[in-house]
């Protein structure tokens, strides 16, 4: 073989040789360069993630001392007696309706309590023309308890209602304080014996528990000792009812 030839064999094995150690040694450099920028990016959402869970741990923090202690531990007694809270309350004492301070507390921490209550299972409510919250299951299992109870408080309003307006009275002047009903109004639905049929059936023995099973649930006030109105909760109630059956007789 001429030596020429040969000498021009190896220069372009050594030139080859030389591409193929370049090319290996860019390709390693840019599998580095990869496996940095995978390794960064996944500390950069690791750091995001941790600093998302602590932003959200101090909110969670920061609300909960916001919060009154005491008042969220009596809106959940009242919630958990099967109650609504009010925007207003009746003021026995001075014989006026005042701000109800747990109604403050839900309106103006609503995110925190909506958050809460839900991590509990529950949904909080605010019924904006009663002017009042509530609190119901989210468990599509849950009992019958609560439907129960509504029914019961329906029961009741529709026919206190439909006697305060056979009596000639507006109904407007049933949830007013100043007005409202007293024991002889008792009296006379006693004597009634569809009303008491109503009773029976609604397993509430007179009139006397009736209107306990009301007022105790924040349906209704007590403004003497033998006189009572119909709260804001249970006006929006009773009205409502009072548009329905007035659409079912034009029907």
């Amino acid at each position: 073989m001429n030596p020429d030839h040969q000498n021009q064999t190896k220069t372009t094995q050594a030139i080859d040789i030389n591409k193929n150690n370049k090319s290996n040694k860019q390709d390693l450099e840019a599998d580095a360069l990869v496996t940095n920028l995978h390794t960064e990016t996944e500390n950069i959402a690791d750091n995001e993630a941790e600093q998302s869970e602590n932003k959200s741990f101090q909110s969670t923090n920061s609300s909960f001392e916001q919060v009154n202690a005491q008042q969220s531990a009596a809106i959940f007694r009242q919630f958990n007696q099967g109650k609504v809270i009010t925007k207003q309350m009746f003021d026995e004492l001075n014989a006026k309706n005042i701000d109800n301070p747990l109604f403050t507390c839900l309106f103006n921490s609503s995110q925190h309590f909506e958050s809460l209550y839900q991590h509990l299972g529950y949904e909080l409510c605010l019924h904006s023309a009663g002017d009042f919250y509530y609190v119901r299951e989210l468990r599509a299992d849950s009992s019958d308890e609560a439907d129960d109870n509504a029914l019961k408080v329906q029961a009741i309003l529709l026919q206190l209602g439909r006697y305060y307006s056979q009596t000639g009275r507006e109904l407007e002047q049933l949830c007013q304080a100043q007005f409202g009903f007293n024991d002889s109004d008792l009296i006379a639905l006693s004597k009634g014996d569809e009303s008491l049929a109503i009773l029976k059936a609604i397993k509430i023995e007179n009139w006397n528990k009736a209107i306990d099973f009301i007022t105790i649930r924040n349906f209704a006030y007590k403004t003497g000792s033998n006189s009572w109105f119909i709260s804001s909760a249970g006006k929006a109630f009773l009205f409502n009812l009072v548009e329905q059956y007035s659409q079912f007789e034009k029907s």
